[in-house]
């Protein structure tokens, strides 16, 4: 059953609503609160946007760490095997052409996949010790404190170290003159 006293809706017709004016009855302390409320609220989504752009970067620069330790990591396995290219080069005059150039395209690969990850190997002849980049096997004659011969080729990442050089440091006495 329909119920007779309220009038049938219109759709053709706005519904009025009501809004408050300035002369409604909210109290202006009801105003205050809502205000500061809402000034609350505001400040609360401003510390949540900059707790969430910490947390993204804090998450990207975790990306980033675990990519570089995975990288830095295998590159370290790999360079063993540089070195021991690099030994073999030395010792292969004796083979022919043909195999040569096969060793040495094996070995331009190896550089440049090292290249790639921005591998650089440490220098080491004539430059002063450096207890981060060298490791000290011994003493020789030659200028204190300067490496005078390097026994293993030491390599860097970027500004990490995947392995350092193993050196001999001059202990500061004159190098013996060649016998004659």
């Amino acid at each position: 059953m329909s119920d007779d006293t309220t009038p049938p809706i219109n759709p053709a017709q706005p519904i009025p609503t009501e809004s408050p004016t300035p002369d409604s009855t909210v109290p202006d302390s009801d105003i205050e609160l809502l205000k500061s409320q809402l000034d609350q609220m505001t400040e609360t989504c401003k510390r949540t946007l900059a707790d969430f752009s910490n947390y993204k970067r804090f998450v990207e620069e975790q990306r980033k760490q675990a990519a570089w330790f995975g990288t830095s990591g295998m590159i370290s396995e790999i360079l063993p095997i540089v070195d021991n290219f690099e030994r073999a080069l030395t010792h292969m005059s004796d083979l022919d052409a043909a195999h040569r150039e096969g060793i040495d395209a094996i070995y331009r690969q190896l550089a440049a996949l090292l290249e790639k990850h921005n591998v650089k190997k440490i220098e080491t002849i004539g430059k002063p010790f450096n207890p981060l980049f060298h490791e000290v096997l011994s003493q020789g004659p030659g200028p204190l404190d300067t490496i005078v011969e390097e026994f293993e080729k030491g390599y860097i990442i970027g500004e990490q170290v995947l392995k350092p050089a193993k050196v001999i440091v001059g202990n500061g006495q004159p190098l013996a003159p060649p016998a004659t």
